[in-house]
């Protein structure tokens, strides 16, 4: 039976390997008896980061107290799809756009800013039902989980394969180094698959080449949500469960969430609304300057487009304004990530050498 919301969360194991100080939650929101959060919380402990499980009820959810003590969520919902969790279940498509959205709890913990990965069937089809589905600019799903179109799922709507085959790592994918995902068994069923909006990441995309749905996103993060719709806790060889392969998966996007890489750029509070933020390039240098309401103490990060932390480091400012030199930085696109009291601001910005 599942562990009720009493949150035993078991043991925090701390492995000295990685971060102690970042720390994950796994959460299990699966009632149909699945050992996938096992393998999961297998491949947490062979990553060496600080972790929790949580196994919930069906009608149960973790509050926004149970999760901002952890830095990133791995909710998996494995085959599940029916009542999950994972979603605000008072809302339906027929209230308009937006009114979808993760239940309060973990809406909260992502607009807080924290990392947030889903990962399961039919979590998509729990709520939207069956592909294909159009979003658009002000429904959740694409302002937050970054999906523009839901076109289909594997198995219910191809016709070359049976199934998903496999999956393969896309271009865009500097994060982990598994070249192909398969699965202990031929094919996944009902894997769905994606059209992303502008700025989404893809990391692995549905193949083979001659699949109906070739090249089509099943596994991508936009901002600080990650979502693949898949079964990660079954992955293998076509024949049997590799753990070797989940551990590089799950080990390599723990350590993305820790860097940085996920970066939020929408949604948190925001209390330095008259941030300007503006680049002067010439053939030698470039410059941001940061003009904030307020003089005070400001965090102030900057990734590079892979998401490697480039710039960490505190603005000790008197007058509310601060010139970033940006000699030695290479020309490209480029985040940032400005904080005060708590609260951020976010956006892109362009070196021109």
């Amino acid at each position: 039976m599942k562990r009720s919301l009493l949150f035993l969360f078991a043991l925090a194991m701390t492995f000295g390997i990685a971060n102690a100080q970042y720390s994950v939650l796994l959460v299990d929101d699966d009632a149909n008896g699945s050992d996938e959060s096992a393998v999961i919380d297998t491949a947490l402990a062979h990553s060496g980061y600080s972790y929790s499980v949580l196994n919930i009820d069906t009608n149960a959810a973790p509050s926004y107290d149970d999760l901002k003590a952890y830095d990133m969520v791995i909710w998996t919902t494995a085959n599940d799809g029916v009542s999950l969790n994972l979603w605000d279940v008072t809302d339906t498509a027929g209230n308009g756009p937006g009114s979808i959205k993760f239940n309060e709890g973990l809406m909260q913990y992502v607009d807080s800013g924290n990392v947030l990965w889903i990962d399961g069937l039919d979590f998509i089809y729990d709520i939207y039902g069956g592909a294909p589905d159009d979003f658009n600019a002000g429904d959740f799903v694409y302002d937050v989980m970054g999906l523009d179109n839901y076109v289909a799922q594997s198995k219910a709507d191809d016709s070359v394969y049976v199934g998903l085959p496999m999956m393969l790592k896309a271009s865009t994918n500097t994060i982990i180094s598994l070249d192909t995902i398969q699965w202990q068994y031929s094919s996944l069923w009902y894997a769905d698959a994606y059209d992303i909006v502008p700025g989404a990441v893809s990391l692995y995309n549905m193949g083979p080449a001659d699949y109906d749905f070739a090249g089509k996103s099943s596994f991508l993060y936009f901002q600080n949500v990650i979502t693949s719709t898949v079964r990660l806790g079954k992955i293998g060889d076509g024949s049997s469960f590799q753990q070797d392969n989940l551990d590089i998966i799950i080990g390599g996007m723990v350590a993305a969430a820790e860097n940085g890489t996920f970066v939020k750029t929408s949604g948190l509070q925001d209390v330095t609304t008259n941030l300007n933020v503006n680049v002067y390039p010439n053939p030698t240098k470039g410059n941001i300057t940061f003009t904030l309401p307020v003089a005070q103490n400001v965090s102030l990060k900057v990734f590079d487009i892979t998401g490697k932390v480039i710039i960490n480091k505190t603005i000790a400012s008197s007058n509310g304004s601060y010139i970033l030199n940006l000699n030695g930085v290479q020309s490209g696109m480029y985040f940032y990530q400005v904080t005060v009291n708590n609260a951020s601001k976010t956006g892109k910005f362009s070196v021109v050498k």
